[in-house]
């Protein structure tokens, strides 16, 4: 788990000025989506996107993407400090967005993961998601299979 103070990182919605951070988190985890500035600018501004910062002392440690536009969302990026990997940033923000789903009362999460991308794979299994398949040949520059798994939500027995 985290090693950096008693308090856990807050997680909250990214601003514009968390950009710089953003980006050089991501450009420093190769298994992340490649994102623009500018692609990042329209996530912010789309009322149907959610980017989460988690936040240590004024220090981005790592961010989320989804899509939240229906009932069903979609968890598009993740990536963590390089320094913090494997120091539960990556869960701290998959919890959020759970949490966040559940409020808006989606009622699944879904992710497409590289093959090869075992940490991804190991973080989503730790935090409730479950293979459902596979796309052949899906990604491209490697090409590779993406594995799709999701997380269901519980469905509000009063509904």
């Amino acid at each position: 788990m985290l090693e950096l103070d008693m308090t856990p990182p807050a997680v909250r919605l990214a601003t514009s000025a968390d950009l710089p951070a953003i980006l050089e988190i991501g450009l420093a985890s190769l298994s992340a989506a490649q994102w623009t500035q500018s692609q990042y600018e329209q996530v912010i501004a789309d009322a149907g996107r959610c980017l989460l910062v988690a936040e240590e002392n004024s220090r981005i440690l790592g961010f989320l993407v989804a899509a939240t536009q229906t009932s069903e969302w979609e968890l598009e990026n993740i990536a963590v400090a390089r320094d913090l990997r494997r120091r539960g940033v990556g869960r701290l923000l998959i919890h959020a967005l759970i949490q966040h789903a559940g409020e808006a009362k989606a009622t699944e999460i879904r992710q497409e993961i590289r093959a090869s991308n075992l940490a991804a794979q190991q973080l989503g299994r730790s935090t409730g998601f479950r293979q459902q398949g596979r796309r052949r040949h899906y990604y491209r520059g490697p090409q590779e299979d993406a594995l799709l798994f999701n997380y269901l939500l519980p469905r509000d027995k009063n509904g």
